[in-house]
């Protein structure tokens, strides 16, 4: 599905198809029937209504005509697509979306809809959702098509980790509890009959006609589809810039946090302001949705100091012995103090009445539970408790968020979350001592709440009281921890980034001489090669399993038989003939590179694949791209700025082979002549020319290691830390296609390949039975096959008088042997006849080899008597051959 969506032709058409499916539901709800005055109406018969000009009539005249507005995107779309042109589709996709908000806040204000009606809006919204998400698809892609193509400069990791992927999922839950706050009440009236509950959905679904309500709503949902519209945009940078993606999530849930926050505080607001000025009993479950992005911002700060620390080079000071985690110990402190000073007597009362003294101590949480029936003074001391714990405990999330995620600004949360904290105990401890300063204001008052709470007062004329406060406690351990933290030194710590340290470092020797230098921790400049370092005991278990299917008595003739009943019999069914399969073998046993070539759905492919398949191998394919153009290509690339380097599918392979070098590997580079092979393959060309245990590459030009915990950890398969050796035990295999968007092969290529040309297609497989099981033939034994074969030549093509007649006859072209061609042949010739017992097969294997190597090269020779040179190839029995050359120039 991925692989569709980065195709503009599929992505332009779902763009269409979407925005057609939102017209028609459009349609469908101006069409039906109204559910309260007017039950035998719709909206387009009613703004038809000429004699009537009330709202209603307007506003839904408004609609008829915006709606057929809205054809006008449809009908133009298609063009723009056609013409490439994406932002023409944008503007379109808004003009559907301002049709719906219309329906929406229609709907809100009349009611008027039925309630299929509101369930299709929101199905619409769904689909522009969507439409937006594929119309930024397309932006991207064209962007990613014209701009041109640079060098890959990676300073990350975080490709070959999980992080994007959890941040995908993350980025969801976090939208679904923005959802939520549709559905929870903003507050709950608790009153005689039914309770009243504040659920904004209400509004489109029930006809809740609250004013206070609908603006909530309305607010609501335009926050709603502009955070949505931020999401779309979001996600679509997940498949073409995972870092860019994880950048804009950390704003996005930041942004969802800060929503969930204000709806608790507006239920929050509603519920103080009804019991004070009104006393109203009003409760409130608003904080569920905040509650719930508690969780999801920690762990989205515990994913974002995951990626910052693979990401990151992290600079050691030895100057300061500082703890990292010790500023924030001290906000766990003060936040500790500020809650448990709620458990202190913030106003105590020692009530003398007729010789007997009474005592009524109000903790912060007695005031927070009785508010609602105390006077008013105490309900406001109530409100400033509820911002109090609101505000610390909002600094300790974010100073534990920032701590989790390494952020730069950590210092500075943590002097705030101290002053807030400070400012908090010092206003609650004031408060007290305003009690005790205004305790003469009203006698009365504190008779009320001396009855409130079970204290009876016989004479309220001799009544006399003192107030006194317990908050002054809690303001002295703020001071104690304050003392500490400044004789620490905790705000001293300097928050600079790499870059600024640079410029200090450069500006300003002195200052230089007191940092310790960089150093570098846990750094590892190639993951890649790491994981597969990791999976070396997955390897090792894969490997005793292949072993267990290990194969008896190996022949090249039972090898052929098996892979064809095994491709026949296979989920695919492929149809291959023991010539097909003989000739891929012998091709095998003559050289490392092997060219499969022909026109699409032959089965080139399909045949290296179900060849390791049969034999329990294993087959790597590397997409080649049309703007390949040297070797970088397949080995990749070295940032020396971020000291990373950055391997290709190709080198990778390689690198996998070497650690499973007992498995017998195909390299299948795909459609490899996008490119020209010369290109990007040269090195491997003079490479083959060399000894096997001498062919090595050299990645980079520096010694490569990680590092963990202060020790230099070698990467497994690198030889002095940048050379890697073509493993013994992997055979290249390049398929081509033969078309006008392809480079032509040159005879450099064809000179050093065995070359296998694939000219029909494969009959259909009916007579196939169960699937068979694999036989393990590791690279021992193929090897193993080859050589014996080559041991006992009975082929020399030297002396072959077939073969020095084709080089006459193509003599006058300037065809001519090779030593590399000869040898080639004869390896060829004398494995082709193995795969067969007691059939002579060398004439049909010597034509094979010489019309893929040889004579194949007349096609781009000028034959001036086409017919004689096919007459003499035909005497000489070559008739595939002959008919090949009668077949030339007829495109």
């Amino acid at each position: 599905m991925i692989k569709l969506l980065k195709k503009q032709w599929f992505v332009g058409l779902s763009i269409i198809a979407t925005m057609i499916m939102v017209f028609f539901i459009n349609f469908w709800i101006m069409s039906l029937e109204l559910s309260w005055l007017y039950t035998s109406d719709n909206l387009l018969s009613i703004s038809l209504n000429q004699y009537n000009n009330g709202f209603n009539y307007i506003f839904a005249f408004i609609l008829m005509v915006f709606f057929y507005v809205t054809i006008l995107p449809i009908l133009f779309s298609g063009l723009i697509i056609l013409r490439k042109k994406s932002k023409g589709l944008l503007i379109q996709a808004f003009v559907l979306l301002a049709f719906v908000i219309s329906l929406i806040v229609f709907q809100s204000l009349t009611s008027y809809l039925p309630l299929l009606a509101s369930i299709l809006i929101i199905v619409n919204i769904v689909l522009l959702l969507c439409v937006f998400t594929l119309i930024i698809l397309r932006i991207k892609q064209s962007k990613n098509v014209t701009k041109p193509k640079t060098k890959e400069v990676k300073t990350v990791h975080s490709h070959n980790t999980n992080i994007p992927l959890t941040t995908y999922f993350i980025n969801i839950i976090a939208y679904a509890i923005l959802i939520t706050t549709f559905f929870i009440p903003i507050y709950t009236w608790v009153k005689p009959g039914p309770d009243y509950d504040a659920i904004m959905i209400n509004v489109l679904f029930s006809g809740d006609s609250s004013v206070i309500n609908l603006i909530y709503f309305l607010v609501n949902i335009t926050v709603f589809i502009v955070i949505s519209l931020y999401l779309v945009e979001i996600m679509s940078s997940y498949i073409f810039d995972k870092d860019k993606f994880i950048s804009q999530s950390k704003k996005f849930i930041k942004s969802v946090f800060i929503i969930t926050s204000l709806f608790f505080l507006v239920g929050l607001v509603v519920d103080i302001s009804y019991a004070i000025l009104y006393e109203e009993t009003i409760t409130s479950i608003s904080y569920i949705p905040m509650a719930l992005m508690f969780i999801v911002v920690f762990y989205n700060a515990l994913l974002m100091g995951k990626y910052k620390t693979i990401n990151q080079v992290i600079v050691k000071e030895k100057k300061k012995k500082f703890y990292h985690f010790e500023p924030l110990l001290y906000v766990f402190l003060l936040t500790a103090i500020t809650v448990l000073m709620n458990f202190l007597a913030i106003i105590k009362f020692d009530i003398v009445s007729g010789g007997y003294s009474h005592f009524v101590n109000l903790t912060g949480f007695d005031i927070l539970r009785d508010y609602a029936s105390l006077e008013e003074g105490y309900r406001i001391a109530a409100y400033l408790l509820v911002v109090m714990f609101i505000t610390v405990g909002f600094c300790l999330v974010v100073s534990i968020t920032s701590y989790l995620s390494k952020s730069k600004r950590f210092y500075s949360i943590v002097k705030v979350s101290t002053i807030v904290n400070v400012f908090f105990v010092f206003i609650v401890g004031i408060s007290g001592y305003y009690f005790q300063i205004a305790r003469d204001i009203n006698k009365a008052i504190v008779i009320d709440m001396a009855d409130f709470y079970g204290v009876t007062i016989t004479n309220t004329s001799a009544l006399s009281y003192t107030v006194a406060t317990d908050a002054i406690y809690g303001l002295i351990a703020s001071i104690v921890i304050l003392i500490i933290m400044f004789m620490r030194k905790a705000f001293d710590r300097e928050e600079m980034s790499l870059l600024e340290t640079a410029a200090i470092d450069n500006s300003n020797a002195t200052v230089s001489k007191e940092i310790e230098e960089e150093t570098i921790q846990d750094f590892d400049p190639c993951y890649s090669f790491t994981e597969l370092d990791l999976k070396t005991e997955i390897y090792n278990k894969d490997l005793l399993e292949r072993k267990k299917l290990i194969v008896k008595e190996p022949t090249l003739h039972a090898l052929v038989q098996f892979v064809v009943d095994y491709a026949k019999n296979s989920r695919l069914h492929l149809s291959y003939t023991p010539e097909d399969i003989a000739t891929f073998v012998a091709g095998l046993g003559a050289s490392k590179l092997s060219i499969l070539q022909g026109m699409s759905g032959t089965g080139k492919t399909s045949l290296p694949k179900i060849f390791s398949e049969a034999i329990y191998g294993n087959c790597d394919i590397i997409e080649v791209e049309s703007s390949w153009k040297d070797k970088n290509e397949l080995l990749g690339y070295y940032n020396e700025f971020s000291k990373i380097y950055t391997p290709k599918k190709f080198t990778l392979a390689l690198y996998k082979a070497r650690l499973n070098k007992e498995i017998f590997t195909f390299i299948l580079l795909d459609e490899m002549n996008l490119s020209r092979i010369e290109y990007y393959f040269s090195d491997f060309f003079s490479l083959m020319e060399s000894e096997e245990n001498q062919r090595e590459l050299k990645l980079v030009n520096i010694n490569l290691s990680r590092k963990e915990e202060d020790k230099d950890i070698d990467y497994l398969c690198l030889e002095n830390g940048h050379t890697l050796r073509i493993p013994e035990n992997v055979w290249f295999i390049g398929t081509a296609n033969r078309d006008e968007s392809t480079f032509v092969i040159s005879d450099k290529v064809y000179d050093r390949a065995h070359t296998m040309n694939f000219t029909k297609r494969a009959p259909k497989v009916r007579n196939y039975s169960d699937p068979i099981e694999k036989q393990y033939y590791d690279y021992k034994i193929m090897n193993d096959l080859f050589n014996n074969a080559k041991q006992n030549k009975s082929f020399d093509a030297e002396q072959s008088e077939l073969i020095k007649s084709v080089e006459e006859l193509l003599a006058p072209y300037n065809i001519s042997f090779g030593n590399r061609i000869l040898g080639q042949i004869e390896d060829f010739v004398t494995i082709y006849k193995g795969c067969f017992i007691n059939e002579d097969v060398e004439s049909e294997a010597v034509e094979k080899i010489l019309l893929s190597k040889v004579v194949s090269k007349l096609e781009v020779k000028t034959i001036e008597d086409k017919e004689k040179l096919e007459v003499q190839f035909r005497k000489l029995n070559l008739l595939a051959c002959a008919e090949f050359i009668k077949h030339l120039d007829e495109d």
